[in-house]
């Protein structure tokens, strides 16, 4: 199925785009990777007036491993799965990783966009709960931040602002002696 038309606006600055985002309200869906929103868009379970696509705003990619992790909105589920600063830090992050669907998402899809997807069948959600992880939101009114055990409201939804693009995720540092692993069980 082809996803029904809708305007695409690529900002190259974060105020460009939180400034779209401002204007067109609920009427506009962010993307970077693409791996959860085009195929909603495909099946016609979301069909927005506008997409702003992030993926040429600078800045939101890398990640940091300092006193908290923090993930950028263009970091990959591969990017996490090979960083090595990041597999020092936080193993279960790697684990997670490669565990998620297949080479093709796992190349494309990020880790922000995974965790602003909101599916309960999604890995992130579940690793970022339990690593205490927070999101960073943008809009043209400021920053926040959102512990994501208060950002799901629910499968697919979320308490993201129209008006809001998530930048980065923060994690904070674990303590010397902890450790974690992800298992994952798939249905046959």
């Amino acid at each position: 199925m082809f996803p029904a038309p809708f305007d695409y606006s690529a900002p190259t600055t974060l105020e460009e785009a939180c400034a779209t985002l401002a204007e067109r309200g609920d009427d506009a869906k962010v993307m970077a990777g693409g791996q959860s929103l085009i195929p909603l868009l495909k099946l016609r379970l979301a069909a927005p007036a506008i997409i702003v696509d992030i993926g040429h705003v600078s800045g939101l990619d890398g990640v940091e491993v300092g006193g908290d992790v923090r993930i950028g909105a263009h970091v990959r589920h591969v990017d996490v799965e090979q960083d090595q600063a990041l597999r020092r830090v936080l193993p279960i992050m790697a684990d997670a990783a490669r565990q998620i669907s297949d080479p093709l998402v796992r190349n494309r899809g990020t880790v922000c966009g995974s965790v602003c997807h909101a599916d309960p069948q999604g890995d992130w959600g579940s690793v970022m709960l339990a690593l205490d992880a927070r999101v960073v939101a943008r809009s043209a009114a400021g920053t926040r931040e959102i512990a994501v055990r208060e950002l799901f409201d629910g499968p697919f939804t979320t308490r993201l602002r129209p008006d809001e693009v998530v930048t980065e995720i923060r994690i904070p540092r674990p303590a010397s002696a902890s450790g974690g692993a992800y298992l994952k069980l798939e249905r046959k």
